[in-house]
């Protein structure tokens, strides 16, 4: 059978409720968006010397850790790598990598020991099944090298960065129609070996709850059933087809429209929207991960920090609605830990 998450893992995950999801790489530098190579149709040859000119400066593990802990969000889950394949941490296994940009630091480990000093925000880290700049991914004949790359990346994930709390896998989606409508940029009928590479995940870190964004439902060794954009059950994104299941739940959100950085969107959702839906996912059994996207220097948009310090102050006052809290009797209704049963709507003054 393939091993879980621990007990511990899972439930201490579920007691956190809120987490700050980061999408963060090269693209912030185009400022269009995570899906701007494929949807520009930029060539990985061209692509690539960007990493030549990232240097995002104004970064800093320790203010973005202390932001997160400000708004109340008790896990940070960043993307390592995602699809465009630039690895934001110092990999052994590709040289397309912050490490070699101008920047040279490795962001994720400042952020492991910026979460280890706070004692609250835990770390957790997003790992690609896309790669476009890999040759393995898309030109099949290399599938094995590919998937021997993909194995040591998480590899390294798991070991070098001291305790992790969540893995978050994204790039396959079966029952999808986004890689018809990007022939040439997504492989599809490849296999995974998703046992051997959940084994991999659960040995090396037994507490991390494991995702993996596949919207088909999940399988063996997977903990967290993902909703993107959506609350579990409502679909109204179009992305969560499937099923709700008894098992652990996580809505990612963006606090916008995008998941990274793009400076024209400013439709940021207000705060008291924001904690409305961190209460709705409360009283449907599941997590928030609530994404901020960086900027190319590497700081936190104005409008997404202020959001973020606004939640924290709700949440000093009405915690007991979230952390550990679960649904309650009524729909809508939360549970806390001690048994009482909170409607929402006395708990959400305009703020």
């Amino acid at each position: 059978m393939t091993p879980q998450a621990s007990r511990g893992g899972l439930d201490r995950y579920r007691d956190d409720r809120f987490g700050m999801f980061v999408h963060w790489g090269l693209y912030s530098m185009i400022g269009r968006g995570e899906w701007e190579q494929v949807l520009a149709r930029i060539p990985a040859a061209e692509y690539a010397p960007l990493a030549g000119l990232f240097n995002p400066a104004a970064f800093d593990a320790r203010e973005l850790v202390a932001l997160a802990e400000a708004a109340g969000q008790r896990y940070l889950t960043i993307t390592s790598r995602h699809h465009d394949g630039f690895s934001m941490y110092d990999t052994e296994l590709s040289d397309f990598k912050i490490t070699r940009s101008p920047f040279r630091r490795d962001p994720i480990a400042e952020l492991a020991d910026a979460c280890r000093e706070s004692g609250s925000v835990k770390l957790g880290l997003y790992v690609s099944l896309v790669d476009w700049h890999h040759p393995g991914y898309l030109d099949t004949s290399g599938w094995e090298d590919y998937l021997a790359f993909l194995f040591g990346q998480v590899e390294e994930l798991c070991t070098r960065y001291g305790d992790v709390a969540q893995i978050w896998f994204d790039g396959d989606w079966p029952n999808s129609p986004v890689p018809g409508e990007h022939p040439g940029w997504f492989t599809t009928d490849q296999p995974w070996h998703y046992p051997e590479l959940y084994d991999l995940v659960h040995r090396l870190q037994p507490d991390a709850v494991l995702l993996n964004n596949r919207k088909d439902g999940l399988q063996p060794g997977e903990d967290v059933q993902g909703f993107e954009n959506d609350l579990p059950g409502e679909n109204t994104s179009g992305l969560n087809p499937g099923p709700t299941l008894a098992v652990p739940r996580e809505t990612c959100l963006t606090m916008n429209r995008s998941w990274g950085h793009v400076p024209h969107d400013t439709a940021y959702k207000e705060p008291d929207r924001l904690i409305a839906t961190l209460l709705d996912c409360v009283a449907a059994d599941s997590n928030l991960l609530l994404n901020v996207g960086p900027t190319q220097s590497g700081d936190v948009p104005a409008p997404a920090r202020e959001r973020l310090r606004e939640i924290g102050r709700w949440l000093a006052l009405h915690g007991d609605a979230v952390y550990g809290a679960g649904p309650g009797p009524e729909p809508g209704s939360v549970r806390t830990r001690d048994g009482r049963v909170l409607a929402p709507s006395a708990l959400l003054p305009r703020i």
